[in-house]
């Protein structure tokens, strides 16, 4: 099975980005593959279109890197041999090789490989540093020691309200300094970036930017495109590939302003211990929680929700060392009802950005909605450090949502962001 799906997906991709390879096979030798593939035909096969893929004709896709870039010839006949993972040092440099435009069929063969063979941590923790280090970073004000983002790795499907979005807003009325990471849509009807735009929020702001609006009004949003410009490389793979990547998974684990508080959601529990131990070996963050709900990519009414904690015991300045621990939390605990995902849901922009702005109102009336915003805020304000435990922090999103102040919020970002864009233009 291990070598029947590396070979279709490599062939695939290779048959829409160079047609003219000779690897390319028939729709006749396809069905062939299918059916009666060994593990040594495989390997003989991607051989075949890794040293044809420097002869692809005039016709193949621009954008090819420069004939001296590094190949990923070796790190994907590692892969191949099966004998090991690749070292967390190996991916780093595979991936920083991806990011400075590597030839697109090799890259396709090796997220294809680390798909089928399945990541491990040090893996992702290297693909990581990777993408920190080709980041446009953001600095946070030094009135600012920490910063919380929730985010999560969508993929569930679901078409939700923006949860997470909304959910930082009202953290940031509950205290949280916010540097929120995020992108438009991509497998969702309306990404964070969508949202924020329908609302208002300038959501494109350069690096130095986000520092100001943190600085003046404590929240702010970086946009993905802006701040990891070097995946501009790997879009056209993944697209053509058109399977779940590493790549799904890196975004919520490379916040650029290097945010220490985090509430992670992931589409399947499977990923938790993946995320978690890529976090670990990372050793960015202080406190951060990684998620997987019925479902969803984040808490909420529907179900129980299984966490994994892993907080730094070590002191200031130290090595971190890391506490971890997996546990459930049940919404029913703090008194939220269950729901259906249709309670959730939600639409495009123009709609998603309404539903945004009803659930951030003030008083008392409470819905599904309202109750999985206070729900994710509340988890961000215990791994910030504003509560105790999650019970506490939901209790405090919820006051602090009844209040109103998180309408008040909302409106200072929108014209904060609007300020600064339209202060930066005229430089």
């Amino acid at each position: 099975m291990l070598s029947r799906f590396i070979l279709n997906t490599s062939l695939l991709f290779t048959s829409q980005t160079a047609r003219s390879f000779s690897c390319r096979p028939s729709s006749t030798s396809l069905r062939r593959i299918h059916t009666s593939t060994s593990f040594k035909q495989t390997q003989s096969t991607m051989g075949a279109c890794l040293s044809s893929s420097t002869s692809a004709s005039s016709n193949a896709p621009a954008a090819a890197p420069a004939s001296d870039a590094p190949s990923l010839k070796p790190y994907i006949e590692t892969l191949i041999a099966g004998d090991r993972h690749l070292t967390a040092a190996e991916t780093y440099d595979a991936f920083s090789t991806i990011l400075g435009g590597a030839d697109e069929i090799q890259v396709g063969c090796l997220l294809t490989l680390l798909r089928a063979r399945g990541e491990t941590p040090a893996e992702i923790a290297g693909m990581v540093r990777a993408m920190n280090a080709a980041c446009n970073s953001v600095a946070l004000p030094e009135s600012c020691p920490k910063a919380l983002d929730i985010v999560g790795t969508g993929g569930d499907g679901a078409d939700t309200i923006n949860i997470s979005t909304a959910s930082v807003v009202l953290a940031a009325a509950c205290g949280c300094t916010v540097a929120k990471a995020g992108n438009r849509s991509v497998s969702s009807a309306c990404g964070s970036a969508d949202v924020l735009e329908a609302l208002g929020v300038v959501a494109n702001l350069p690096p130095a930017d986000v520092t100001k609006c943190v600085e003046k009004c404590g929240i702010a949003f970086m946009f993905a495109p802006v701040n990891h410009p070097a995946m501009r490389f790997v879009g056209p793979v993944r697209k053509r590939l058109g399977i779940r990547t590493c790549f799904n998974i890196l975004g919520p684990m490379t916040n650029a302003a290097g945010a220490q508080r985090a509430v992670i959601g992931v589409f399947g529990q499977e990923l938790l211990p993946l995320m978690a131990g890529a976090l670990r070996e990372v050793g960015r963050v202080d406190h951060a929680v990684v998620i997987h709900g019925v479902g969803l990519d984040e808490i909420s009414p529907m179900g129980p929700a299984t966490i994994v904690e892993i907080k730094n015991t070590a002191p200031e300045g130290e090595t971190k060392v890391y506490d971890t621990k997996e546990y459930t939390f049940d919404p029913l605990s703090v008194g939220i009802e269950r729901c259906k995902v249709e309670d959730l849901r939600g639409g495009g922009p123009e709609q998603n950005a309404d539903e945004f702005r009803r659930v951030l109102l003030g008083g008392d009336e409470m819905n599904a909605k309202r109750d999985a915003v206070c729900l994710n805020a509340g988890v961000g304000c215990y791994v910030y450090g504003m509560s105790d435990t999650i019970e506490e922090g939901v209790a405090l999103a919820k006051k602090t949502l009844q209040s109103g102040k998180a309408t008040e919020v909302l409106q200072t970002w929108i014209e904060t962001s609007q300020e600064i864009a339209k202060a930066s233009s005229k430089k």
